[in-house]
C-alpha cells in the first residue's frame, strides 16, 4: 500500500470514526482472512451471474445499495463487493476494502461501445481509460492539482497480458480497447461527439478509478467488461430486444464468470 492511500485510511479513521472493522461494517469481509481474489463489481452480484458454476455462495452483509460476499471454488477464496455505479461510489467502498488481505483485484462490470466494430457481448478491457470524472482528484494530496481527461493506464500490464492469456486457452477474446469514463450515463450522449474526440471505442464508469486505486494499494488488477450497447449501431442500453441481451449476458452469465476462478487460482 502506498503512502497516499495509509494517507486516506488514517485521516477516515481520525475523522470519520471509520475503524479497522470498516469491512467487516460495509461487506462482512473480515482483514484478517485471506482472499485469493477481490472482485468490485458495480450493480453485479455473484449469485445472478455465477448460477452455472459449482461455487458456494455466501452474502455476508446487505444493505440497500451496496453488498459483500464470499465464493468458494476448490479451495480458493474470493471476496465480492457489490457497490452503486459511479466513480465516487467505487472510490468509496474500494479504499475501505484496502484494509483487507487479498491477492488480485478484479473489476466487473457493463460498458457501452462507440464504434460499430465492437458489437454486443464483447469481453474488453482497458487499454487506457479517460478519466472524465471529478472524483479521481480527491486520490491527490491537492484537489485543486487535478486535471480532468488525462489518460490512466492499467498499474500492471503484465497481469493484464496474463489474464489475456487465461482467456485465449478458453477459446475467449478479451480486447483492449480505450475507454472514456463519465459521470452521467443520461447526459453522455449530448457530448458524444467530444466523448469520440478523444479517439476511445468504449464508455463506462469506474475504470480509470479502478485502476488509480489498484496503483495505490499496489495490487495485480485487471477490468473486465461486457459490451451492453453500442451507440455506433443503435444498439440500445434499455428496452433491447432478447436476441441483443443474449450475447451480453452470455459474456456476463458465463465468460467473466470462469475467468474470476481462472484469475483466482493463479
Amino acid at each position: 500500500m502506498k503512502p497516499r492511500l495509509q494517507q486516506i485510511l488514517a485521516a477516515e479513521t481520525a475523522l470519520c470514526g471509520i475503524s479497522e472493522d470498516a469491512t467487516l461494517h460495509e461487506f462482512g469481509l473480515a482483514p484478517e482472512t485471506h482472499y485469493d481474489v477481490l472482485v468490485v463489481a458495480p450493480g453485479w452480484k455473484p449469485h445472478k451471474i455465477m448460477t452455472d458454476f459449482d461455487v458456494e455462495i455466501t452474502c455476508t452483509q446487505e444493505h440497500s445499495y451496496l453488498s459483500g460476499y464470499e465464493v468458494k471454488h476448490r479451495g480458493r477464496r474470493i471476496a465480492w463487493i457489490q457497490c452503486s455505479a459511479g466513480a465516487s461510489s467505487l472510490i468509496d467502498e474500494l479504499t475501505i476494502c484496502a484494509r483487507l488481505q487479498f491477492d488480485k483485484l478484479v473489476f466487473v462490470g457493463a460498458v457501452g461501445s462507440l464504434v460499430p466494430e465492437i458489437g454486443l457481448g464483447a469481453l474488453c478491457t482497458p487499454s487506457w481509460s479517460i478519466a472524465g470524472t471529478l472524483a479521481n482528484g480527491y486520490l491527490l494530496e491537492d484537489i485543486r492539482s487535478y486535471q480532468p481527461f488525462g489518460r490512466v493506464y492499467p498499474n500492471d500490464p503484465a497481469f493484464v497480458d496474463r489474464v489475456r492469456g487465461l482467456a485465449e486457452q478458453r477459446g475467449y477474446t478479451l480486447r483492449e480497447a480505450p475507454v472514456f469514463c463519465t459521470d452521467s450515463i443520461a447526459c453522455e450522449y449530448a457530448h458524444l461527439d467530444f466523448i469520440k474526440s478523444f479517439g476511445v471505442q468504449l464508455i463506462e464508469m469506474e475504470s480509470s478509478s479502478f485502476y488509480l486505486l489498484a496503483d495505490l494499494m499496489e495490487k495485480p488488477a485487471v477490468a473486465l467488461l461486457a459490451v451492453s450497447d453500442n451507440s455506433a449501431t443503435g444498439d440500445p442500453l434499455l428496452g433491447r430486444t432478447e436476441a441483443q441481451k443474449q450475447p451480453y449476458d452470455h459474456t456476463r452469465k458465463q465468460v467473466i464468470p470462469q475467468l474470476i476462478l481462472d484469475i483466482a487460482a493463479l
